[in-house]
């Protein structure tokens, strides 16, 4: 185990979330550049790689966990957070690309990813999936910011929004996935919609330039009643089956929602490999449904968490998406055994990892991953005593007790205090942009 470590977290208690689940109180994690070179109890680990010039971040009294995934967000969307509410999805959606369609810009897009990331950062998550206009304004401030961003070229029938024609969208894609190529924080995705705003010719161009780069693929699927029977009346049957017949399931592929499945598209996409993002707070609260994930969990789909978009659920806290996820299906189902508080944590972390093609690469404290970790104050009155750390994470932390965030070894957040990104600059670009909007729309009466 001996190597001197550029970077060593010692004294916190660690939760690995590796195969075992181990726990190490007293532990250690030792860093070098942005990969984790030794896991341990605390002496061991600081004995092995402590050198002259190994920073330290003493992390007693505090928990120590894998960086939290997000694997569904629309991150720029935080421009219109509070905007349009109150409305079922379908309604949501024509009153938001309205808005869209007039104010969302390059320089738009920009100001709201910055603020977004920022809001993530100092909420613990360390990777989101983002589907997006303009993707390349979300990976530049990816780049500063030192965030990891899943993202990639968005597909979608109506040129209105960003003024790409359906026929440009696959060579502006192509241009961009060769743009990606080899980055060390951006996962290349393909992402399209959904089966009802992307013709399935569209589709297939996605699936096979995401075959090609090899990236994976995320859509919105069966998020609502209404879509189900829109897309039955369009192409004669489901979501799911329609992307299958098309063959977009063959390639590794995330899909969002996916609230109205019957048991054979479940076994369909256990079959196939999918991955689902449950975003529990948005279906609840734009009243769309609750996903069957328990039924997800015994078909052996995979199963992560994404909290949806800041105008539709308000706000990027996996903390709160963790705990409604974990009680949602013991309410409606009336058994408290279901949904364990571990499995629930591992959703937010090594599951979303896998979901993204990087179970290899982040998720857990391992020895040979790259440094995304986050450390929790426990010296709080909500966070004693401690009993059991899963039950902690899960119903008892929040977004204000995360202390202290790495990505790939470096210190996006110390002590509070965000380093890469200017907070109160971004802070005041989206408030003054949301100025203009209202009095944009006060002129228009």
């Amino acid at each position: 185990m001996e190597r001197k470590a550029s970077l060593l977290v010692l004294g916190g208690i660690v939760v690995t979330m590796d195969e075992s689940s181990t726990v190490i109180e007293g532990g250690g994690v030792a860093i070098d550049g942005p990969r984790i070179v030794a896991v341990g109890p605390a002496g061991e680990i600081e004995a092995a790689c402590r050198g002259e010039d190994t920073e330290i971040i003493d992390a007693g009294g505090r928990l120590v966990v894998p960086g939290l995934v997000n694997t569904h967000t629309h991150a720029s969307d935080i421009l219109f957070r509070g905007l349009v509410e109150d409305l079922p999805l379908e309604l949501w959606l024509e009153r938001l690309w309205q808005v869209e369609r007039e104010l969302v810009r390059p320089a738009s897009v920009a100001a709201g990813a910055r603020l977004a990331q920022a809001e993530m950062i100092r909420g613990g998550t360390t990777t989101a999936l983002d589907m997006f206009f303009f993707p390349e304004e979300a990976v530049a401030v990816a780049r500063q910011a030192g965030f990891r961003l899943a993202t990639g070229p968005f597909f979608f029938d109506s040129p209105d929004i960003d003024g790409i024609e359906p026929r440009e969208r696959a060579p502006r894609a192509r241009e961009l996935l060769e743009e990606l190529r080899d980055e060390a924080l951006i996962i290349p995705c393909m992402l399209a919609h959904s089966t009802y705003t992307v013709a399935p010719w569209l589709l297939e161009e996605a699936r096979d330039l995401a075959a090609e780069f090899g990236t994976l693929f995320s859509t919105h699927v069966a998020e609502t009643r209404a879509e189900v029977e829109t897309v039955r009346r369009m192409h004669g049957c489901s979501p799911p089956h329609h992307l299958d017949r098309l063959g977009v399931l063959e390639v590794p592929n995330v899909l969002a929602h996916c609230v109205h499945l019957g048991d054979d598209e479940i076994g369909l996409l256990a079959e196939r490999r999918s991955a689902v993002a449950h975003c529990p707070m948005s279906n609840l609260k734009l009243g769309s449904g609750v996903a069957p994930v328990p039924s997800f969990r015994r078909a052996g789909v995979r199963t992560t968490l994404g909290t949806d978009g800041p105008v539709s659920s308000n706000d990027l806290d996996l903390w709160s998406t963790l705990r409604l996820g974990a009680v949602l299906h013991k309410g409606v189902a009336e058994d408290p055994r279901l949904m364990p508080s571990r499995e629930v944590f591992a959703h937010a972390t090594i599951e979303g990892a896998r979901a993204l093609g990087m179970g290899e690469r982040i998720g857990s404290i391992e020895s040979g991953k790259e440094a995304d970790l986050v450390i929790i104050d426990l010296d709080r009155p909500h966070l004693v005593p401690l009993h059991d750390v899963y039950a902690h994470l899960v119903y008892a932390v929040g977004r204000d007790d995360v202390r202290t965030v790495l990505i790939r070894g470096r210190a996006v957040m110390r002590d509070r205090r965000l380093t890469t990104i200017d907070e109160r600059a971004a802070m005041e670009e989206v408030a003054e942009f949301a100025a203009r909007l209202r009095r944009r729309r006060a002129f228009a009466g």
